[in-house]
């Protein structure tokens, strides 16, 4: 066995063997390369990803779209903050990558909650008045994103814009009212 764990052929002295199985894992791992900024990429949910430093290393072109915010203008940057807030404050993603779950209180009151499906997961609903068109409400989730020793690499948040169900909502609930009044 070599370092790698591939069992060498003793009847293949030019080694060839062993060089194919070598190139193949060494294919694999840089196809892990590409895996991550191709989904988020190919996504169609707003999306983006921070490192544990906390700059920007993946903005989707639905998030493009959704904040008017060109890819190359965050990437590389902390700005991420610039697509939903007038003013710097900490996104999700950057509370998770902190480690600091209990900020989350500060920051987002009683609109957010643990995802029931991904560990190290939150999610929440707001309104965001900055976005266009008078503000726009968004349902996002914040996931952090760990090494292969388990500590915090990252983090994704992903953000579906509600804004026309919330409109529903609230104009099925006016109506309701308005039918009570009558009725009463």
């Amino acid at each position: 066995m070599d370092q790698f764990g591939i069992k060498i052929e003793a009847e293949d002295p030019s080694g060839a063997a062993m060089r194919k199985k070598k190139t193949a894992l060494s294919g694999r791992e840089r196809e892990k390369d590409f895996l991550l900024p191709g989904f988020v990429e190919s996504s169609p949910i707003p999306a983006f990803v921070i490192g544990s430093n906390h700059l920007v290393t993946h903005w989707n072109r639905a998030l493009e779209a959704l904040s008017g915010i060109a890819a190359s203008d965050v990437i590389g940057t902390d700005q991420h903050w610039r697509a939903f807030y007038s003013t710097q404050r900490p996104c999700m993603a950057d509370i998770l990558v902190d480690g600091s779950v209990g900020k989350l209180r500060k920051w987002y009151r009683n609109k957010y909650r643990k995802s029931t499906l991904i560990e190290d997961a939150y999610e929440a609903t707001d309104f965001f008045p900055d976005l266009e068109g008078g503000g726009r409400w968004l349902r996002f989730t914040a996931a952090l994103i760990r090494d292969t020793e388990g500590k915090p690499a990252g983090a994704v948040e992903t953000l579906e814009d509600i804004t026309e169900r919330k409109l529903a909502e609230d104009a099925l609930r006016e109506s309701e009212q308005r039918l009570f009044s009558v009725i009463d």
